[in-house]
């Protein structure tokens, strides 16, 4: 007498072993990279963190920018401008993708003059005589994913620094 259909044994399961392979290393070293990925995450590797932050300075110290390597679209970040002021005035140039890549959240302190030309942000501050370091906080946030290279230029110096902006 014949089985009835629901209790007839199927075809026997085709196994690949490329997938079997998979399965085995997934199993043996998963957890590890799992962990290393979490770690790294959290030490900043992907956003904000203690790998992500870095500081860039010209050659003669006199123009030097703190940002993050690696931002995420839509992500705020803090962007510090410090310079050596010679005279009661300062101009700052932000080239290169600035203009493309930020929204500007916030500036302080306040530019006496902010435009744009050339695709290029000048802002314009009075000093005030002394020599002190100058410094300029801009949040920011970022609205295109890649690599992206940016442009500083002040009235005696220049600085040329990268960002990767994660989608």
């Amino acid at each position: 007498m014949p089985k009835p259909a629901s209790i007839q044994t199927p075809a026997p399961v085709k196994e690949s072993a490329r997938w079997l392979r998979f399965e085995y290393i997934m199993q043996t070293y998963g957890a590890a990279a799992l962990l290393i990925i979490v770690i790294l995450g959290l030490l900043g590797l992907f956003s904000d963190g203690l790998l992500s932050t870095k500081r860039l300075s010209n050659a003669p110290h006199t123009l030097t920018v703190e940002y993050e390597k690696m931002g995420r679209i839509d992500s705020d970040m803090n962007i510090k401008i410090e310079t050596m002021t010679h005279g009661e005035n300062m101009t700052l140039v932000l080239g290169g993708d600035w203009m493309r890549v930020y929204e500007i959240t916030s500036l302080y302190p306040t530019a006496e003059r902010m435009t744009s030309r050339n695709g290029e942000l000048v802002l314009q501050y009075q000093t005030g005589a002394n020599a002190a370091p100058f410094a300029v906080w801009i949040g920011v946030t970022p609205r295109h994913a890649g690599k992206q290279t940016y442009t500083l230029h002040t009235d005696d110096a220049s600085l040329t620094f990268s960002q990767y902006i994660l989608p």
